[in-house]
Parts: C-alpha cells; structure tokens; sequence
C-alpha cells in the first residue's frame, strides 16, 4: 500500500504546547518582539538609504544585514503568533518549503554579510590611504552579490536534495519549518541530505571564522603600532561593534545546532532555541548599532527631531 502523501496534502505543525491561558500572552509577547525587529530594521535601512552622508562601504553593507535580518524574522514570526491563537496547526508543503528556506537562505547569508563587513574594516583600518580605491562601489556591489548568491545557490541544492524524496509522514514536531523536519518527513534514506547538510554548516562557519579570525589578528597588528590614541579609539570601537553582532550570532546558531542535535533535550526548550535564532540577532542588531555607531545615531536622532519639531 503507497503511503506517500500528495504534495498538495497539509502537513501538522505541531508548534509550542501551550495552556489556553498562556496563548494571548504569548502571542502579545510575539508581537511586540517582532515589533521591535521589524522597526528597528526598517529605521536602520531607511536612515542609511535616504541619508546620502551614509552612502558609505560599512553602512550599506550593514543595509544588507537588515535585509537578512527582516527576511529570518518574517519567516518566523507571523506563523508562530498566528500559532497561538488556534490550537488546530496545519501548514502547506509549499508553505513549509517556503518558510525552511527562508530561514537556511537567512542564516547562510547572514554569515556571509558579517565576513564581507570584517573583510571593510580590515581594509578601513590596515590599509587606509587605498581604501577608497579598494572599496569601491563596483567592489562593494561584487561582495553584496557574492554573499547573497552563494548563500542561494548552496541553499537551492540543500533543497533540492530533500524535495527529491518521497514523504510518508505529515507531522512536524517543531515550531517551524527546516530542512532537516522536512527530510525527517520522508522514509527513504537521508544521509545525502544530512552530509550535506553538514557540510554547508561547517563551510560557512569555517570559512567566516577563518576570515573574522585573519582580519581581527591584523586588524590587531596595526592598531599596536598606531600612535594616535584617537585613530586606535576608532578603531576598537568600529570593530568592537561588528564582533559583538558576530559573537550573538554564532552564539545562537552554534547553541541551536547543539539542542537539535540532541533527541533527549526537552521539545520547548529545543524549539525556543529554533525560535531565538531567527529573533535575537535580528532584535540585537539594529539596537547594537543604533547605540555604538555614532554617524547613525545621529542621524535617527535628527530624523525625529524633524519629523516631532520640523520648525525648531
């Protein structure tokens, strides 16, 4: 007897189990994170777009972060908050693809953002006179592309990989879509799927720790040597900015790979790591450098002050 489902059939999003008095309170909770991710992204994207003293190589690239940023959250967060409020949770397969990708294409992107962005301050700070002639539009316009086509192409095949197998189950234990609940939903063999699963894991890991690592040793070199207390300040501080998002992200996604790995951990706890991993950087970020980066905070500032007092 075929127990295939039909990829049009609809799959049980198992979600959080929650008592009926804990839903609404969640779901506000939800919200007013989201709330935050959401304005605290656009503002920085906005800031840096329509403030031509922006248009620099570091701040578009941290444009392209809170691009990464909306897309992980919005993945996420509107189906969670919906899940609260009906206890009957049923997504499409298309919808569930929909949703893994989103997240795999935002944490593969996302490590691919923060090495270009090592890569701009190691230049900014070791090699300063050329960076303009470095840096360039053109350069920055390849570096963009190439973070964000590398991430697709690598999260393409990862899909295609599971959308090839049959499934003979329709239940998904989790909070959330992923690739590796929708080849779980399968009964053929998977372990193609989970090498290269794997392996995508550790490249993009790998390789951004190795850069982030080379950029930060020279990066250090040089402002040993520096003798202007002011220009080595600056540079600390730039830096200290970029490793403290990077430190939050590698945290979170290093600390979900673990608790997914782990059958034993407890299902809401391993599903609340899921969860954290597409909200807590993207919450973090806009107000890590809304506060540390002086040129935008500034501006947000001088924003509302025009847009509250426009005659003062």
């Amino acid at each position: 007897m075929n127990t295939t489902i039909d990829d049009s059939s609809m799959l049980s999003l198992e979600g959080f189990i929650v008592s009926p008095e804990a839903a609404h309170p969640l779901f506000l909770l939800t919200l007013a994170v989201y709330l935050v991710i959401f304005i605290g992204n656009v503002i920085v994207f906005s800031i840096i777009v329509f403030q031509k003293n922006l248009h620099k190589p570091m701040y578009l690239i941290l444009c392209n972060m809170s691009v990464c940023d909306l897309i992980g959250s919005t993945a996420v967060m509107p189906r969670l908050m919906a899940d609260f409020l009906t206890e009957v949770r049923y997504i499409s397969y298309a919808a569930c693809v929909v949703q893994a990708f989103c997240i795999h294409f935002y944490s593969s992107a996302a490590q691919l953002i923060l090495t270009v962005m090592a890569y701009d301050r190691y230049i900014a700070i070791c090699d300063p006179l050329r960076y303009n002639s470095i840096m360039t539009t053109s350069t920055l316009v390849k570096l963009c592309s190439l973070a964000w086509g590398a991430a697709f192409v690598l999260i393409i095949i990862l899909f295609a990989l599971t959308l090839r197998l049959q499934r003979c189950r329709s239940r998904i234990v989790e909070a959330s879509c992923s690739n590796a609940a929708l080849f779980l939903l399968s009964c053929a063999d998977t372990t193609v799927n989970n090498m290269y699963g794997i392996f995508i894991t550790f490249f993009l890991i790998g390789l951004s720790f190795l850069v982030i690592v080379w950029t930060y040793i020279r990066i250090l070199i040089t402002c040993l040597y520096k003798r202007q207390s002011s220009s080595k300040s600056k540079a600390i501080h730039t830096c200290a900015t970029h490793l403290t998002v990077y430190i939050i992200f590698e945290f979170t996604i290093l600390f979900t790979i673990i608790m997914q790995r782990f059958q034993n951990v407890n299902p809401n706890a391993r599903k609340i790591t899921w969860v954290l991993f597409t909200t807590f950087p993207p919450c973090a970020n806009p107000i890590i450098y809304g506060i540390y980066t002086k040129e935008i905070r500034n501006n947000v500032f001088k924003c509302f002050k025009n847009t509250i007092l426009p005659n003062q």
